[in-house]
């Protein structure tokens, strides 16, 4: 390959874009919540406004952007960013022109309109977790393209819990499954929800941003 066409291929070549790439959902009703799971909102229907929201969970090199003194493992780069409080997180979506989630825009984004168990689909799949994709053993968000939700969210049954805008008690909603903890989908479903103090830090917990349509 001559040096010029090496050249333009270096430049031509996109890199990925991770948390700067968002999808948007579209206005309308979701079913939320569910009565038979004691980590669940009571079942409600409710209608949310558009919204866009990451397709990906914010990776270390990307927090490190906004965030200078943020370290990371060398090739770690990819990994969704965790141990961050939730200020922390908040910062880093206002810096960036955007917000966190609402725990409601969150659960519309994972299982759509038709109340879904799992972003895919209500059956857990076949293949076990496996501790490679989650927040103990973290690899490159994306990794696992069958956690995929209805408006093509990726990771959101099966990589780190994520901080949300939401809260009760002084404590916020974090959102998300997470294999290695728990090793089972069962504690991977849509409407699942944990509440955290907000100066809490975890090797197990991230987030990813939000922004409202006009």
């Amino acid at each position: 390959m001559k040096p010029l066409a090496l050249f333009a291929f270096l430049v031509l070549v996109p890199s990925p874009a991770y948390s700067s790439e968002m999808v948007e959902v579209p206005a309308g009703e979701f079913e939320m919540g569910n009565n038979a799971d004691r980590y669940a909102l009571p079942k409600k229907t409710l209608r949310l406004g558009a919204f866009s929201i990451d397709r990906f969970e914010v990776t270390n090199k990307e927090f490190q952007q906004q965030f200078s003194n943020h370290s990371f493992w060398k090739g770690s780069g990819a990994h969704p960013v965790t141990n961050i409080t939730w200020d922390q997180a908040k910062t880093y979506c206002e810096q960036v022109g955007k917000r966190l989630p609402t725990e409601e825009e969150w659960e519309k984004s994972a299982r759509g309109t038709d109340a879904r168990l799992y972003p895919w689909g209500n059956e857990p799949l076949h293949k076990k977790p496996h501790p490679f994709y989650s927040g103990i053993i973290k690899r490159k968000v994306g990794l696992n393209k069958k956690d995929t939700s209805p408006y093509g969210v990726r990771d959101m049954a099966g990589s780190v819990w994520e901080w949300t805008e939401s809260g009760k008690n002084g404590e916020k909603v974090a959102r998300g499954g997470l294999w290695n903890h728990h090793l089972d989908y069962e504690y991977g479903k849509t409407f699942d929800r944990n509440l955290i103090a907000p100066s809490e830090r975890f090797i197990f917990l991230g987030f990813r941003c939000a922004k409202s349509e006009n």
